[in-house]
């Protein structure tokens, strides 16, 4: 019996700094059965002459333009989720990867052999959503943090904790051919949009969809840290500089908690479109209401589900945001637009 068929997905960039190390370990990885589909965003000839090179060396490296006027890290990444998988089933599984990390050997392996324990333990149509832990690296390779879910306290407790706070990595997680194909229906179409990145958007619709989320607590990659990152200035340890920065950037933390309001309610108007149980559905609606809401409602409903942002300090700070109504005003999308 054939082993089930992975599709990595990469939106391609300007990589020649990392790209060969990268490709390098999936190339290496234990399990065999997978295809790699890089999406060129009008990448350099540096970068490109590196991919023709690992093309040349391995088929399983696929290549697709961009010609569809969607770019930048989320535009990209949309387009592949809606056009990379055109073989008409011959994928089970799907992961992602960005241009810069770097894959420990056993990672495709470990998330498969999971997947396919949940499947005899929960039945083959339980959808699936993955994670795991992950190591920091910077931009030599050394590393920096070995345990990214210890600091970052990264394993989401709750399913619904994701519509709260963003913190999902798209780099790390897997999922099976419903949950992908779910996100594809939504995400083709025109309207759109451009604001929901795909990492989150995934994770919520696997919760809505009752897919297994198992955290798998194993280091499975290094995740590279460096002043190119997207997520440069994020900041992950909780310590005496993070608590003085929160307090001195109050107004800031407000502002980002309305934009995760603002795009969970865009995902979740998405979501709902989609075929859910009833319990989900009322799940999912409730969330809905307490971000759009916030107050006593909104209090409620945190409490039901138990909601942790991570650590204590982080979901004090969206806790007092949310159910105080101090981000009500940045809701307004005629008079805040540039959320």
């Amino acid at each position: 019996m054939e082993e089930p068929k992975v599709l990595i997905i990469s939106a391609l960039w300007n990589s020649e700094k990392y790209i060969g190390e990268e490709l390098e370990s999936v190339i290496n990885q234990t399990y065999a059965n997978w295809e790699l589909m890089l999406a060129d965003d009008n990448a350099n000839e540096a970068t490109m002459k590196i991919i023709r090179e690992f093309m040349a060396r391995d088929p399983r490296i696929l290549l697709m333009g961009n010609d569809t006027g969607r770019h930048g890290s989320h535009g990209n990444n949309r387009n592949l989720i809606i056009n990379a998988d055109t073989k008409n089933d011959s994928y089970d599984y799907y992961a992602f990867l960005d241009n810069d990390d770097v894959w420990k050997p056993d990672k495709l392996e470990s998330y498969v052999r999971k997947a396919e324990e949940v499947r005899r333990e929960k039945g083959a149509d339980k959808p699936i959503c993955f994670t795991c832990n992950m190591e920091i690296i910077d931009d030599q390779g050394n590393l920096k943090d070995p345990d990214f879910a210890s600091t970052y306290q990264y394993e989401i407790k709750h399913p619904m904790d994701s519509f709260f706070t963003h913190r999902v990595f798209g780099c790390n997680l897997f999922v099976d051919r419903q949950v992908f194909l779910a996100l594809r229906s939504m995400m083709s179409d025109p309207d759109f949009p451009e604001t929901i990145s795909y990492d989150n958007f995934a994770y919520q619709t696997a919760a809505a969809l009752d897919a297994d989320l198992s955290f798998m607590p194993k280091v499975l990659m290094s995740y590279r840290r460096h002043g190119e990152n997207t997520t440069k200035g994020a900041v992950y340890k909780t310590n005496a500089n993070y608590i003085l920065r929160m307090a001195l950037q109050a107004g800031t933390v407000i502002h980002n908690n309305a934009y995760i309001a603002r795009d969970s309610i865009d995902s979740i108007d998405y979501i709902l479109k989609l075929k859910l149980s009833d319990e989900k559905r009322k799940e999912v609606l409730e969330i809905r209401k307490a971000l759009e809401k916030g107050g006593i409602y909104a209090m409620r409903i945190w409490h039901k589900y138990h909601v942790n942002c991570g650590n204590a300090i982080r979901t004090a700070a969206n806790w007092l945001s949310l159910c105080l109504g101090l981000e009500r005003k940045y809701m307004n999308r005629e008079k805040y637009p540039e959320l």
